[in-house]
């Protein structure tokens, strides 16, 4: 389902709404309205605390829908013009060109043009253009993508109030209108169909339409609304916007007095030069006794009700359409207001009728009674705004041009390209690195030579197959000559199947290739002995892993002599293999480091995997340091025995 907000923004409150479904059958998901407490200084600022206040509103009531901000039509300049085009691709090409004669205030670059088509002429199509400055639209959206709130659309507030109220059937389609060769709804300018007005009468604002059947005949906005009391009680008391707004409340529901007490901040002493804000401490409030009398806040609603007709009938004399209303239809908090109503009738001639959204049986919600009263008169705009995604009455987009929206592929689609290209390159890089150390591999384990000497019949190799295939045992034909299957299987054959076989599984396949001659001159021996082919190197690399191991018990030594005997030559309890050296320990603690030596390989010779079976124990003893250019100097020689076992595994169970 489509899920999408409406933003309906004015000068000092935000009213949002989300919605969820399409154009005929929708739900209300969340709905928020806020006013600023304060009156912020300037447009920026004004701006920012609105969007740091919808900021606070979409988080708090968790909206996630593609976002409909409201431009205030007062803000825009609006031209109802013929152009010599049909259909909206081909007009929207010309517009700007076609609209810049009618604007005389701004110039045209230098705003965002859009336009409602209303109908046909007889040689093109006639429309409601409507142009907004950049640079106020910029300050808006800069300030909510600051606050994280992202519109990707921004219509007229005046055309979201048309799309709300043909939403709730306020227009009958027009019966019997000519039309053009496409379809079009052809304008005959000597018939006149009944109107209908729409109103929306806000604290800050009058939003008014006229519509001729189902056609937008024209729209305007007006300075002008309820919170006009407010201003007047503000400026008049000296009073916050706040408090004013209590003060109007209280008078005009209670029809009594208000008295409340204020704080207010005593003055500077004249001549008193101002100090760094961070530096003065703040000054104690002034409590002062406030009395607002109803009869003063009454004179002020009198006279807002008499501005808003003396507006309403100027806008109706321009149109010439005032005699043809036949329909009206209200909304906003200003149109509960006592008297409008009365105001209203006399006016047009005909009762008002309540725009009652909340009330339409297509739109479903689960707010209680007291929210729905509390809302019901001032959401409309917002729930036209958010209808925009959901179908109906086309509007304008003012994100446009250098405002355009642009999603977040869009944003970041440069940076990722550029941050695709230097991952490539991290790649190719590391790509020519492994192939490096991949031929550095080879080369330790046994790549064949291929130099200008290099001979086919005798390949030579690099790394650990060198050595191994060099023995004059492999050459010689009693140590390495067995039959396989159906051939002999000597030296020539051996090198032939390692030429043949990937670098990695040389080793491997040579070593298989000497066990099974093993197997074989055992067979035809008849003599079997346990012999590992890597026993010497198991029992080295078993015996610097001990001492890798004990360096932080031991701390420097040297290590003088090595000596490795494979030979077994069986006696007592000992297989005749055996490992000596002698160490070199510098210090007075040598003996210490000695005996915890000592103690390191007696726990190895403990472990049943270990190559080493045990200490010879009338080995060692102090041999001290006797000569050297030092004299003097504490330590002593140790030798150290290790028996090794007449089997076991080369490096341990498993391999």
């Amino acid at each position: 389902m489509v899920r999408t907000v409406g933003i309906d923004a004015g000068d000092y409150s935000i009213k949002a709404v989300e919605l969820e479904g399409n154009y005929k059958k929708v739900r209300l998901l969340a709905c928020s309205s806020e006013r600023l407490a304060d009156d912020p200084a300037g447009e920026e600022a004004r701006a920012t605390a609105l969007a740091e206040l919808a900021g606070g509103m979409l988080n708090g009531a968790k909206m996630i829908g593609e976002v409909v901000l409201g431009q205030a039509c007062r803000e825009a300049v609006l031209r109802t013009i013929d152009v010599p085009f049909k259909g909206a691709e081909a007009i929207r090409k010309v517009i700007k060109s076609e609209v810049e004669s009618a604007i005389h205030s701004h110039a045209v670059d230098e705003m965002v043009v859009d336009f409602h088509e209303v109908g046909g002429v007889a040689d093109g199509s006639r429309v409601i253009v409507a142009a907004v400055p950049k640079q106020g639209l910029r300050t808006t959206l800069s300030a909510l993508e600051r606050a994280k709130v992202e519109p990707q659309q921004v219509d007229l507030d005046t055309m979201a109030l048309f799309r709300v109220a043909d939403w709730c059937g306020a227009f009958q389609a027009a019966v019997g209108q000519p039309a053009d060769a496409e379809g079009g709804a052809v304008l005959d300018l000597g018939k006149r169909e009944p109107v209908t007005a729409v109103l929306d009468l806000g604290a800050r604002s009058t939003r008014i339409l006229l519509v001729e059947g189902s056609r937008l005949l024209d729209m305007r906005s007006m300075r002008l609304g309820d919170a006009g009391i407010v201003d007047a009680l503000v400026r008049s008391h000296g009073l916050s916007l706040e408090v004013a707004r209590n003060a109007v409340r209280a008078c005009l529901e209670g029809k009594t007095d208000f008295q409340a007490e204020v704080a207010e901040q005593p003055a500077a002493a004249v001549g008193e030069v101002e100090a760094e804000a961070d530096a003065v401490a703040p000054a104690a409030a002034v409590m002062r006794q406030v009395v607002i009398a109803h009869a003063d806040v009454e004179q002020e609603r009198v006279a807002f009700v008499q501005r808003l007709h003396r507006e309403l009938v100027r806008f109706l004399a321009s149109t010439g359409r005032a005699g043809d209303v036949r329909n009206l239809w209200v909304t906003g908090g200003a149109s509960r207001l006592e008297g409008v109503a009365a105001m209203l009738e006399d006016l047009f001639g005909i009762a008002p009728k309540t725009l009652d959204v909340l009330g339409d049986p297509k739109l479903k919600h689960s707010l209680s009674p007291e929210d729905a009263e509390r809302f019901g008169s001032s959401i409309a705009v917002a729930v036209g705004l958010a209808l925009a995604n959901l179908g109906g009455p086309v509007g304008y987009d003012f994100r446009r041009e250098d405002l355009a929206f642009t999603r977040g592929f869009d944003r970041v689609k440069f940076p990722l390209a550029i941050a695709c290209m230097v991952a490539l390159f991290a790649a190719v890089v590391f790509g020519v690195r492994m192939s490096r150390q991949l031929e550095n591999l080879e080369y330790r384990i046994g790549l064949t030579y291929q130099g200008k000497e290099a001979d086919p019949k005798k390949p030579k190799f690099y790394g650990q197959v060198n050595p191994v295939l060099r023995l004059g045992t492999l050459t010689d034909d009693r140590y390495f000559k067995f039959q396989e299957g159906s051939r002999n299987y000597g030296y020539k054959e051996l090198l032939a199947d390692v030429m043949a076989k990937p670098v990695a599984e040389r080793i491997k396949f040579i070593r298989d290739r000497l066990r099974r001659a093993l197997e074989l001159k055992q067979k035809e021996s008849g003599i079997y002995e346990e012999v590992s082919l890597e026993s010497g190197l198991a029992v080295m690399e078993r015996f610097f892993e001990v001492l890798h191991k004990s360096e932080g018990a031991l701390g420097k030594y040297l290590l003088c002599t090595l000596e490795l005997s494979m030979r077994a030559t069986p006696g007592r309890d000992v297989s005749g293999r055996f490992l000596q050296c002698r160490f070199a320990f510098r210090g007075d603690d040598f003996r210490d480091r000695n005996a915890a030596l000592r103690q390191m390989f007696d726990d190895e010779c403990k472990n049943p995997d270990s190559p080493f079976q045990k200490v010879e124990e009338s080995i060692g003893g102090d041999l001290p340091f006797r000569d050297g250019a030092e004299k003097g100097v504490s330590g002593s020689y140790y030798d150290l025995k290790l028996h090794v076992r007449e089997s076991f595994q080369p490096f341990g169970v498993g391999q």
